[in-house]
């Protein structure tokens, strides 16, 4: 598996509403609580800072994943239009103030399918180390670079290769590693049952 860093939103910024949890490559025998400071930073009235955000719609539900759908306004000369994507939020078993959101897009170009995922995590995020993840246990080679954190969450992102879906397609659970330090990781599950299913119900949309 290879994941080739990505620096453009692309069309999951429109999920980023109502799927953040606080969201973290070494699995710890015990993790450590999160520093105080790590999580969404809040505004001076002391809620959470939510900029307009476009309406979500759930269209299918496999599992714990979720294909949503928001309609993408007109912009210059592009004409309004609807983006889709894949999403499930887990927690970290033993801190579960600590998640991670993850957001699949998929596009076609040129006869060739693009996978894209794409994690929000806390802030307070280490974020050199980027987000490492497994298959039933077995590593993956490259990880998923941090592009920007806004006052809400820090954004992961990568292109999964096509031999990297397969993997996710015919495992039964995946993990994410994500760190608030060096050699501090926080393991996070995704079961992985419903997501072929999930998979094709996006490439319908």
């Amino acid at each position: 598996m290879k994941f080739k860093s990505i620096c453009q939103l692309a069309c999951a910024a429109t999920l980023l509403a109502g799927i953040i949890s606080p969201a973290f490559a070494q699995t710890q025998t015990q993790a450590p609580p999160p520093p105080p400071n790590l999580g969404p930073r809040k505004n001076a009235a002391g809620q959470p800072v939510d900029p307009n955000a476009p309406k979500v719609e759930t269209v299918a539900t496999h599992g714990g994943w979720l294909v949503q759908c928001s309609e993408v306004p007109a912009q210059g000369d592009q004409p309004a239009g609807k983006s889709c994507g894949m999403t499930q939020t887990g927690k970290n078993e033993k801190s579960e103030g600590i998640g991670l959101s993850l957001i699949i897009n998929r596009t076609k170009a040129n006869g060739k399918t693009q996978t894209i995922m794409r994690a929000l995590v806390p802030v307070g995020v280490y974020l050199p180390t980027g987000v490492a993840m497994e298959i039933d246990g077995t590593a993956l080679e490259g990880r998923m670079s941090f592009t920007r954190c806004n006052p809400r969450a820090c954004e992961g992102f990568g292109e999964a290769s096509d031999a990297t879906m397969k993997k996710f397609l015919k495992g039964k659970q995946a993990t994410f590693y994500i760190y608030d330090r060096p050699g501090n990781g926080f393991p996070i599950k995704f079961p992985l049952t419903g997501f072929a299913e999930g998979i094709a119900d996006l490439d319908k949309q």
